[in-house]
């Protein structure tokens, strides 16, 4: 026995908030006042609850819906990209520009054969791919700033001018808030090795996307179904690092 599709939440409410709807459903109570009988009204209201429950059921209509969701949702990321472009270094707009040209490539020889909802939902993530890529590109330019500053005052030169210091001193409280200094920039010499370690994994994360990627558009056909799936989430899994990151830049 087949089940019948109940419809989305955002299928309805579209359904219900579009113009067209609003005017006949609002132009029935005014020719139900405007005439002093509750027949016009009572109609409307019977033809909005038919269309509330058939119209969001129509293939054609989750088509036009979905249409414009995905519009109205590359527009809002269109914005974010372009924005965050201006504020990277050139080296790493020019790289998020030419991602940006790969995965419209890839979405452009992709939209017109798949349909399955599951191959929609890869082709939206891999959409996002822009967005993630902008987030590692920040996170590079500010471990690169760190670094930038520990080279201009260099940890390791701190803590020997301290060990120095410490070696020569006498007094035992003075020698006891050395021995902290020298901790202390012990500490930041810790740190630089890992904040090197660390750009370094956001570059090779970097290098990793931009690869997969031309793979991708390499090929002479897509993948489907599970081959896409598995292709776009591998390309994913590479730019999905970056709030643990940016959380261990703000520890360090």
């Amino acid at each position: 026995m087949s089940t019948a599709i109940a419809p989305a939440p955002g299928y309805v409410a579209t359904a219900f908030y579009s113009q067209y709807n609003l005017i006949l459903l609002g132009g029935s109570a005014l020719f139900s006042l405007a005439s002093a009988s509750a027949l016009p009204l009572a109609v409307g209201v019977g033809l909005e609850l038919l269309w509330l429950s058939v119209g969001p059921l129509l293939p054609a209509f989750r088509r036009r819906v979905d249409a414009q969701a995905d519009a109205e949702r590359r527009a809002r990321l269109d914005d974010e990209v372009m924005l965050g472009m201006h504020a990277l270094a050139p080296e790493h707009a020019t790289r998020l520009r030419a991602l940006g040209q790969n995965v419209s490539w890839v979405l452009l020889r992709a939209e017109g054969s798949f349909k399955a909802p599951e191959e929609r939902a890869a082709l939206a993530e891999l959409e996002q791919l822009r967005s993630s890529f902008l987030r590692l590109c920040r996170l590079d330019e500010r471990f690169a700033q760190r670094l930038e500053e520990m080279r201009l005052a260099p940890p390791e030169q701190e803590a020997a001018q301290l060990a120095l210091a410490y070696a020569a001193e006498k007094d035992i409280g003075l020698r006891f808030t050395l021995h902290q200094a020298i901790k202390l920039a012990q500490r930041k010499v810790e740190q630089q090795a890992r904040l090197g370690d660390l750009r370094r994994q956001i570059e090779l994360k970097l290098s990793l996307i931009e690869q997969s990627l031309l793979h991708l558009r390499g090929q002479e056909q897509l993948g489907a179904g599970a081959d896409l799936l598995r292709d776009i989430q591998g390309i994913m899994s590479h730019a999905g690092a970056a709030a643990a990151l940016e959380a261990e830049l703000g520890e360090i």
